[in-house]
């Protein structure tokens, strides 16, 4: 069986105020966020992907494969998972690294923590898995996206302090965020994203509760992805706790992280679960739920990423602009 064997975790420190951009742009009303965490001009996915892993690795032996996940990889044509590996300082031999990019929606990471698993089962040896996401929207569109960055990183191995535990995974077909192959802004359908995302849960929790035994509240953390504050608030209907949400849940404080949210929320979760207790960790996308369970076995080593996300540095909206401008079109 496979397990969370150590991680690491990274945010920006840099935060734009989403009340000075909304009024910039003619957009009346109170912001979904209060501020956005805006990676600085000479940051991109890779970047972050190379901080939060750098923690995860570090002291450890290199591991076997690399697994990379973004909406928002900063070269086009180039594996971001290859990349990663030739500039982690700590690998000893990139060439025996076997490198895999996943794509699709922002609850990926449970999918690579399967793959992982099942190559970990397998006798490969250690797997790195990195979530990092920083995708721009155009303008006013920003306050549909609130478009933040960040990133995480898991080892999987055959041992560690948490072990990976049962799947489930309910969907349906549906269009709430998507975007053209010609367009570098994503679509939001406001109302068909809450309702798929609660729908989704609700079907994927409740599976997930027949294989385990365990009801939605006796998960002392829930680690979730959270495209916008209205997504979360239909989860304590499904009976997770207010106090499981508490730590894990900040897309009202700086922004959506993309495909990097759950992996963000759960190092928090983790960050703050003791010995002997259950996490929760549920991702969204497309119309697609996946809920899975994690059990800690040990003391978790502890990213205190909290800690980085309360050490914060305003910047101006024309900061803002100056350093966003240009990444719809051609990541930095």
């Amino acid at each position: 069986m496979a397990h969370i064997a150590s991680y690491g975790a990274y945010l920006p420190k840099y935060r734009a105020t989403l009340g000075e951009i909304q009024a910039f742009e003619g957009r009346p009303g109170r912001p979904r966020s209060k501020t956005l965490a805006t990676p600085a001009l000479d940051e991109d996915t890779l970047t972050m992907a190379w901080e939060a892993a750098s923690q995860a690795i570090a002291g450890r032996p290199s591991p076997a494969a690399v697994i990379t996940l973004t909406h928002s990889a900063p070269t086009g044509f180039r594996k971001m998972s290859q990349t990663l590996v030739r500039a982690l300082e700590s690998i000893d031999d990139p060439e025996a690294v076997s490198c895999y990019d996943l794509s699709g929606h922002p609850g990926s990471l449970i999918d690579a923590f399967e793959l992982a698993s099942a190559l970990v089962d397998a006798g490969k040896g250690d797997v790195l898995v990195v979530v990092a996401d920083y995708v721009v929207a155009y303008d006013d569109k920003v306050l549909d996206m609130l478009s933040a960055g960040g990133a995480a990183a898991f080892v999987i191995s055959s041992a560690g302090f948490a072990t990976l535990g049962p799947v489930a995974r309910d969907g349906r077909e549906v269009f709430d965020v998507w975007r053209l192959g010609t367009e570098p802004t994503a679509r939001y359908r406001m109302e068909v994203l809450f309702d798929s995302y609660n729908a989704a849960a609700k079907g994927a929790i409740g599976k997930l509760a027949k294989l385990t035994g365990r009801d939605s509240g006796k998960y002392v953390k829930a680690a979730v992805s959270q495209p916008h504050p209205q997504t979360v608030r239909g989860l304590g209907k499904l009976g997770i706790s207010d106090s499981a949400l508490a730590d894990t849940v900040f897309v009202a404080e700086i922004g959506n992280l993309g495909v990097a949210a759950l992996g963000i929320s759960l190092a928090l979760a983790l960050d703050g679960a003791a010995k002997g207790k259950a996490v929760l960790a549920f991702g969204y996308g497309a119309g697609e739920g996946i809920a899975q369970e994690i059990v800690l076995t040990a003391a978790s080593p502890k990213c205190k990423i909290a800690e980085a996300m309360a050490t914060t540095e305003s910047i101006s909206l024309g900061t803002y602009y100056r350093w966003t401008r240009g990444r719809q079109q051609e990541p930095h």
